[in-house]
């Protein structure tokens, strides 16, 4: 009798612990390989009930497992139950034998049983998408959202336990002997007509940090021949907006993390040349020409140059209702669009040189570089047409040589 009492209840125990397997196609078994990773031998993936493999499956074997997220083995094997569901920012993956899982919208560690070992202050699903990485000699990675920049982290590690590991402060100090950082803006303010007296000589702190030595906008090869394609980098800087995603949370310096939500310049392999102290304007995208960019600094458009350095001053206002707007250099010359304050989309224009400085090239049509117009003037020579612009006057229709400064030389005559 006490026999059969054990043998049935080994019977029992045996049923209970019985493995329940996942039955899929051998296409889709590598297309959730493929998609969803093993991590610790274990994967996490949604149950999905096949009704050709219903034959497959004990009266009972899947209830409460259809549709929901479970972990196999590598046989397909469940290991661990319904009972969580997915973060919003990251997936499960196994680290040390823990793994980071939503239970009650909470981030939640738990091992290779299931059973949860400890629960984090996080929430799971949130505007601010945090985000932790796998246990990594110890310790696992937090990535904390902040509650008024969006794609702002603070970044620190935790224990086995949950505990915050404490670090020793990171600060940075800058010795007055040490060389500008190229990554900070500095104002080399010039005179400039169209705006007032510009104050002595002053160093414009940036918004950010000087750089750290890394400094580079994690992307894939493949998103960065795209990037590259579809966007416009002259004088090799490029504007970009620093996207701390999935990806470029795992591939980056904790340091950088400084850059994420934040607009800044890059050269084309990505690293940063340009950060903090500029901001977009509202009526056009910044973009290099000449080796000069207008962006907004202190609510004002100004031109910087490939380091950073504030070259030119406009003086105008680089948000408001009208919205002035501001043309890249071409031939040493660019356009200033002044918004008119009453009318909305009529604007007054003005042209200025590298250095700022008014020209009068907007009182002509067809403006040319006067050594690319050569063989159609009978009276223009190689070396008068050295810095200089031909045009035709806007009133009479007569073709000039014009300095750059917008002073005529003389008149030309077209060969016939």
């Amino acid at each position: 009798m006490r026999r059969l009492i054990v043998l049935v209840f080994v019977c029992a125990f045996n049923l209970l612990n019985a493995q329940v397997e996942l039955h899929l196609d051998s296409l889709l078994k590598q297309a959730y390989i493929k998609k969803y990773n093993y991590s610790e031998d274990l994967m996490c993936v949604p149950f999905y009930c096949d009704p050709f493999y219903e034959t497959f499956y004990k009266k009972g074997d899947t209830n409460g497992l259809c549709g929901k997220y479970v972990f196999v083995n590598r046989k397909f094997e469940l290991k661990i139950r319904p009972g969580f569901s997915l973060p919003c920012s990251f997936e499960p993956r196994f680290g040390e034998g823990l793994c980071a899982v939503n239970i009650g919208n909470k981030i939640t560690f738990i091992d290779t049983l299931g059973k949860v070992q400890f629960a984090t202050n996080l929430m799971a699903c949130s505007p601010q998408r945090n985000k932790v990485l796998p246990f990594k000699n110890g310790r696992a990675k937090v990535y904390k959202g902040g509650n008024t920049l969006k794609h702002y982290y603070e970044v620190y590690y935790i224990d086995r336990k949950g505990n915050r590991i404490p670090e020793k402060a990171m600060v940075h100090v800058v010795s007055k002997k040490v060389k500008p950082d190229p990554v900070s803006v500095a104002a080399l303010i010039q005179a400039n007509p169209l705006s007032t007296p510009p104050p002595p000589l002053v160093f414009q702190l940036p918004d950010l940090p000087k750089a750290f030595p890394r400094s580079i906008y994690p992307i894939d090869s493949i998103n960065a021949k795209r990037y590259l394609a579809d966007n416009k980098h002259q004088d090799n800087r490029m504007l970009l907006y620093f996207d701390c995603g999935s990806y470029q949370l795992e591939n980056m310096d904790i340091r950088d993390t400084i850059y994420c939500g934040k607009f800044v310049f890059t050269d084309s392999s990505f690293r940063i040349k340009i950060a903090g102290g500029f901001k977009l304007p509202c009526g056009f995208q910044p973009e290099f020409s000449e080796g000069l960019c207008a962006v907004a600094i202190d609510s004002l458009i100004d031109y910087i140059d490939t380091e950073g350095r504030v070259v030119i001053q406009t003086g105008l206002k680089a948000c408001g209702l009208q919205s002035n707007k501001a043309s890249t250099f071409r031939n040493g010359i660019a356009t200033l669009y002044i918004a008119d304050p009453i009318t909305k989309g009529l604007y007054s224009t003005q042209a200025i040189n590298t250095k700022g400085e008014r020209v009068r090239l907007l009182e002509f049509d067809d403006l040319e570089l006067a050594e690319k117009k050569l063989e159609q003037f009978s009276n223009l020579s190689a070396e008068e047409s050295v810095n200089c612009f031909v045009g035709r006057g806007k009133t009479n229709g007569i073709w000039f040589l014009i300095e750059k400064s917008g002073k005529v030389r003389k008149k030309l005559e077209l060969k016939r």
